[in-house]
């Protein structure tokens, strides 16, 4: 898959880790099975300006072609337009960045219908909402991901994006959506399993952990960068709505981070993409690096 520059902010996400403070929350609105290993991090309410992707400059990236006939950003992958569903929600929340710096209604449009283009192509299951991906995929001819395939980064950054919209608009839609993605985290044995809760067969230090899966498949890989990101999610939705269960599994995260990102130190070079192809890839080094695996 075409590597796309991902902006992290680790240095906020182990700020998380090392401090936090009480807060009130909403009653938690997802079930979680018993020993997930869990700190029981507080968490701090940052301002806006310091949420994941947000920066102190425009990005003006609402017009980046290729666009569909509404406006709305695709990605060409194997020759071919699509919805891509990290992809646009890069997009989308660099446009409420640029709302929330400018107050210019046009950025906020664009968020929306980016947002909304995505929800028309969902899966519903039950009272949970999945965004698919629409072309094949495989990773070095190994593993394969057939379309339609899911991934708990695009589910975790579309939380992000539904959270932060109803910050700004008070629809009450997106907080339904919000809630209706929230559920897909803690959706463990589910047809599309976009989190899961490891085993002893992983490569985890101890444990039952809780894992924002990337990619999600029978072969784990335990991508590290996309994990994160995803989760980030996890935060935003507490951060708006105060909810517990978006508090727990965050928590739950960050657990799993400080006690196995030793794992994908690799001493003297780059550090692992994964766990399972142990590759050293350099776009991701420099963001996983600041927590600690240099």
């Amino acid at each position: 898959m075409t590597v796309y520059n991902r902006f992290v902010f680790i240095v906020l996400f182990v700020f998380f880790v090392l401090q936090g403070c009480s807060d009130g929350a909403k009653q938690s609105t997802v079930s979680e099975p018993q020993l997930i290993k869990d700190y029981d991090f507080n968490l701090i309410h940052q301002s806006f300006d310091k949420l994941h992707k947000n920066r102190s400059s425009l990005y003006n990236s609402y017009a980046s072609p290729p666009l569909d006939e509404n406006g709305v950003n695709l990605l060409i992958y194997d020759g071919a337009e699509h919805y891509h569903p990290v992809y646009i929600c890069h997009r989308s929340l660099e446009a409420l960045n640029d709302y929330y710096l400018s107050v210019n209604d046009s950025y906020l449009q664009h968020a929306i219908k980016c947002m909304e283009a995505l929800r028309s192509r969902a899966v519903r299951k039950d009272d949970m909402i999945y965004f698919p991906y629409s072309f094949d995929y495989n990773e070095s001819n190994v593993i394969f991901y057939t379309a339609p395939w899911f991934s708990g980064m695009a589910q975790g950054m579309a939380l992000s994006a539904y959270s932060r919209l109803y910050h700004f608009t008070d629809e009450p839609l997106y907080a339904a959506v919000a809630d209706s993605i929230l559920r897909t985290m803690s959706d463990f044995d589910g047809e599309y399993e976009t989190v899961l809760i490891t085993d002893e067969d992983s490569p985890f230090v101890d444990g039952r952990y809780y894992w924002v899966d990337e990619y999600p498949h029978f072969i784990k890989r335990y991508v590290l960068n996309g994990s994160i990101i995803g989760a980030m999610g996890l935060y935003d939705h507490w951060w708006v709505f105060g909810d517990d269960s978006s508090k727990s599994l965050f928590s739950k995260e960050l657990t799993t981070i400080k006690d196995n990102v030793l794992l994908y130190r690799n001493p003297g070079g780059i550090s692992y993409y994964d766990l399972y192809s142990r590759y050293p890839h350099p776009n991701y080094h420099g963001s996983v690096s600041k927590v600690g695996v240099n």
